[in-house]
Order: C-alpha cells, then sequence, then structure tokens
C-alpha cells in the first residue's frame, strides 16, 4: 500500500493525519501539584498494614487521573506477590523478581494467618459483584483499604 493511501477515509477524501500521530506518548500521571504519582506507595502501604496512608495515597491516585480498577489491579498484585512469598521459601521457587519477591516476604509480618487469603477472596467476590452491577470498584477499593 501506498503512503497515500493512510491520507484518505473510506470515500476518497485526503485527510490531515501522519501514522505515528496516532499513538499518544505516555506521560507519567501527575497529582494536583504537578508531582509525579507512583503508585507503588500504595501497595507498600497496603504492605505495612498503613490504612490511613494507604486510603490517602488511593485519594491521590485518582486525583492523578488513576482509574480505581487499575488501583484495584495493583491491589491485586500486592496481594498476590505476598501469598506467593508466604508459600514459598526462597525467589528460587517463584517466577519473580529478587526486589519485589523480598518487600513481599518482608510484609508478611503484618498479617495474622489466614488474613492475606480473606483479603484476597474479599477481592476477586467484590470484583465479580461490581461486574454483575452489585457494588463498584471504588468502593470496593476504598472499604478494602479501611479495612485493613
Amino acid at each position: 500500500m501506498s503512503e497515500e493511501f493512510y491520507h484518505k477515509d473510506i470515500f476518497g477524501n485526503v485527510i490531515d493525519l501522519q501514522v505515528g500521530d496516532i499513538e499518544e506518548d505516555e506521560k507519567p500521571l501527575l497529582d494536583k501539584k504537578g508531582r509525579e504519582f507512583n503508585i507503588f506507595t500504595l501497595t507498600d502501604a497496603l504492605g505495612a498494614k498503613k490504612k490511613k496512608e494507604a486510603w490517602v495515597l488511593y485519594q491521590k491516585a485518582l486525583a492523578a487521573g488513576l482509574s480505581a480498577e487499575e488501583v484495584f489491579f495493583k491491589i491485586v498484585w500486592q496481594v498476590k506477590s505476598m501469598l506467593i512469598a508466604s508459600k514459598t521459601k526462597s525467589v528460587a521457587e517463584t517466577d519473580m523478581k529478587a526486589f519485589p519477591y523480598s518487600k513481599a516476604k518482608s510484609f508478611l509480618r503484618n498479617f495474622k494467618s489466614g488474613e492475606l487469603e480473606k483479603l484476597s477472596e474479599d477481592l476477586v467476590i467484590g470484583y465479580h459483584q461490581a461486574r454483575r452491577g452489585e457494588g463498584e470498584i471504588e468502593t470496593l477499593v476504598e472499604k478494602m483499604l479501611l479495612g485493613l
């Protein structure tokens, strides 16, 4: 196909479009003060079981433009990492990198036996309820963080 093909619509009208302009450069998410937001501060607060800090960081994430669903899946990732770390003795037994594994392992001391499994179960159930229209992801994340 010629370069000319990409500059015409289906009716043959010439449009002013460069193919390279379609993809938007990924820009970092900024908070209200123009600082870049780091979602991993939220997952670290979750692992440390600091509910107030986690909730404040959740609000900052939403203000920075992250969707509640993106935050939800980062939380699921953190809980899953901690569950994997709790069931293994070393990073060699997992498919994880050493740094996230060691952080997840260090967070285990903040959770009682069975607490992570219950948290994981609540996240899965809440997600499916939200998909069925029986709740919202935003509320689910907020309740989960405040219930730490």
